[in-house]
């Protein structure tokens, strides 16, 4: 009996101690400061001139850190000192523009996702490319798309008319009559552009019944054209001419080492140029080595805006949408009472608030 008490009283104290190391509760300070790495990436984390730390997810980790009365060092570092420090567990949480992708989700763990982002390219404004190719030849192909359309359409209508009314006026003469082919031509072209000279116009009543329908129909081609012309006008001047994966094969493509771009090309088996960070990856691309650059789209439009003055296109269209996340160690400890504040921190309007102030959108 005695024996089995003393096993009891074992078991109960490994319970004890190995429950007294799990994570504090909200409202329990941490015994030490907790070391956090932030991945040099503006606008998400970097370092002011005089040293200190700071970006939109260092400011939402203060709110939580303010609301825990937890206390932390900082230490600004790149994807790989960030990665290896989780795993060795040299850093208890990382911040940053570090998106979740399933590479990173094999090697640390996230909290929930924190602002929404994606993979995308960029292009130099004024590349070594003449703005024919960026700009015009598109554009020019496009329109003349279009117009194609537009007159196999016209030719259509006139052949379908003058075929109906030759064999309606064939023993009538008059200078109306549209008895030639050309004549039916040159009537639907009036028509369709709301000219109406009136010096050629169909007699029969099949001729008539065609040209009320080409009427209403041209008018509803006409304003398709014009929208769709404005359109391709409109998005030549602003739009990257690199915004696919076959386009990206097509071309040389430069990516910070580590990053979610990387990432992307890697999986899509696209050759790419590595660069130690995506300032350096736009340097090339502005001297003219690569054409363009594939990374976090609000990293780069932050950049564009701070730094390159407006010398980047950055296309809308996303490679890849993902997620961006506060880093920690597997199993980490404190993941679920971050993530419990977490989620109430950014459906605050001081979130949104920040997001503004960093990234310019809500």
């Amino acid at each position: 009996m005695m024996k089995l008490n003393l096993f009891l009283f074992f078991i109960i104290s490994i319970h004890t101690l190995a429950y007294s190391q799990e994570a504090p509760s909200s409202n329990e300070p941490l015994q030490s400061s907790l070391q956090i790495a932030v991945y040099d990436s503006p606008p998400f984390g970097f370092a002011y001139e005089d040293g200190e730390i700071g970006g939109l997810m260092v400011e939402i980790w203060q709110s939580i850190a303010e609301d825990l009365d937890w206390s932390y060092d900082f230490h600004l570092t790149d994807m790989d000192g960030l990665l290896n420090g989780l795993q060795s567990g040299q850093y208890d949480l990382a911040l940053g523009a570090i998106s979740i992708t399933p590479k990173r989700e094999k090697l640390v763990d996230f909290t929930h996702a924190v602002n929404p982002s994606g993979t995308g390219v960029a292009v130099a404004a004024h590349s070594s490319k003449s703005s024919f190719l960026k700009y015009w030849k598109p554009l020019l192909i496009s329109l003349l798309e279009l117009i194609g359309s537009l007159l196999i359409v016209l030719l259509i209508s006139g052949t379908i008319v003058w075929w109906v009314e030759k064999r309606h006026n064939h023993h009538k003469q008059s200078e109306k009559n549209i008895s030639r082919f050309a004549d039916g031509l040159w009537w639907s072209a009036v028509t369709m552009t709301t000219v109406g000279y009136g010096d050629k116009v169909p007699n029969s009543n099949i001729g008539k019944i065609l040209g009320i329908v080409w009427i209403f129909t041209s008018i509803i081609l006409l304003s398709l054209f014009t929208a769709n012309a404005s359109a391709i006008l409109n998005n030549s001047t602003t739009e990257s001419f690199i915004d696919s994966e076959e386009d990206l094969r097509r071309h040389v493509v430069g990516a910070a080492h580590k990053s979610s771009g990387e990432e992307f090309l890697i999986r899509e088996h696209i050759p790419y140029q590595s660069f130690p960070n995506v300032e350096a990856a736009i340097d090339a691309m502005l001297k003219g080595d690569i054409d363009c650059v594939v990374s976090n789209v609000p990293v780069l439009k932050y950049l564009n805006n701070s730094s390159y003055f407006e010398e980047l296109i950055i296309s809308s269209k996303l490679l890849l949408k993902n997620n961006m996340g506060i880093a920690l160690p597997e199993e980490s400890p404190i993941k679920e009472t971050i993530d419990l504040i977490l989620l109430e921190k950014i459906s605050e309007a001081r979130w949104q608030e920040a997001v503004y102030k960093y990234l310019g959108e809500e």
